[in-house]
């Protein structure tokens, strides 16, 4: 580092330190009832809330972390139960999240920081047994290769945890592909899969989103879908089967933060971090993968994180004021 660059770094430390010497919560003047924020069940979502929930601990708020289902979580915010969500995705959520802010109940709080992107993944060796890939046309060829027991004779995909809300069963159906669609426990459970098939060197076709841990490590390759257009959802007539809609990959969209409408009357200091807050997809892939493989506590990995990114720390705690 240089000398410049050390300079800087101290001066952003002692701001953020001044910062949160004279926090309003310090101060006293916002409630000290804890903010509690939505835990879902994938580790980039942890990621994300541990490090804003952790940089709310830093400026004097008490914050709770607390489990909670990705689409119930909607009424836990619109009810005050949950202060904040920070990572909705616009594929899976865009009516709740509408119909949350239409109620007057709940807030956008703006972007996480990036755009989300998703897709069937698999191993690159996969195209050594089904050589089309990565055109989807190639799947229906080499089904059998990537069916299991409880498939057979039809391909296996893994897709999102049923939670999620997947609808890839209407894909699959509209494409024509001889495959079955399988819900893991668990997004956990199903990166855990994915991360033994490719230990084994054996064939897996998985949903799978962007952020995640996995492409940070595994560096998948993509299926190619024909381009999403909004037309594929509601005109059976667009695409390459005329007789039904998602016959597409998907729409890259937002990844939102959700907030309960009261939150900034009671915490606006907070409130403002929160609006503030935001990540990339590359810092998030990175530190959920050094969480992973290093076991590492997440509240540890956060806090580690926010030390090493003292301007980026700065100017989320100069959001408080």
């Amino acid at each position: 580092m240089s000398h410049q660059a050390k300079r800087t770094a101290t001066c952003l430390l002692f701001m953020g330190a001044a910062l949160l010497c004279n926090s309003p919560a310090r101060a006293g003047a916002e409630s000290q009832d804890p903010i509690k924020l939505a835990i879902n069940e994938w580790q980039g979502q942890h990621v994300t809330t541990y490090l804003a929930g952790e940089t709310l601990k830093r400026l004097g708020y008490k914050v709770e972390y607390l489990t909670a289902g990705y689409l119930p979580q909607i009424e836990g915010v619109m009810d005050g139960d949950i202060t904040a969500t920070l990572e909705l995705w616009e594929h899976t959520i865009q009516g709740n999240f509408d119909r949350a802010i239409a109620s007057g109940k709940a807030e956008d709080l703006g972007s996480t920081g990036f755009m989300s992107k998703e897709g069937w993944i698999y191993p690159a060796y996969l195209e050594e047994v089904c050589p089309g890939l990565p055109d989807y046309k190639a799947l229906n060829d080499c089904a059998q290769k990537l069916a299991t027991a409880e498939t057979f004779p039809q391909g296996r995909l893994l897709d999102y945890p049923a939670d999620y809300g997947p609808d890839n069963d209407k894909r699959v159906a509209a494409l024509g592909l001889n495959f079955k669609v399988v819900p893991p426990g668990s997004d956990g459970a199903a990166a855990a899969e994915f991360a033994a098939a490719v230990a084994a060197h054996k064939p897996i076709l998985m949903m799978l989103c962007s952020p995640h841990w996995l492409l940070a490590k595994f560096h998948p390759k993509m299926v190619k879908l024909p381009e999403s257009r909004p037309e594929c959802y509601t005109d059976p007539k667009w695409g390459p089967n005329p007789d039904a809609t998602h016959d597409c990959g998907w729409p890259n969209g937002w990844v939102k933060k959700l907030g309960w409408v009261g939150m900034k009357d009671k915490w606006p200091g907070a409130y403002r971090v929160l609006k503030e807050f935001s990540i990339s997809a590359e810092q998030q892939d990175a530190l959920s993968l050094e969480v992973e493989e290093k076991k590492i506590p997440i509240e540890e990995a956060a806090n580690k994180w926010l030390d090493g990114h003292p301007d980026i720390l700065a100017k989320w705690l100069a959001a408080a004021k």
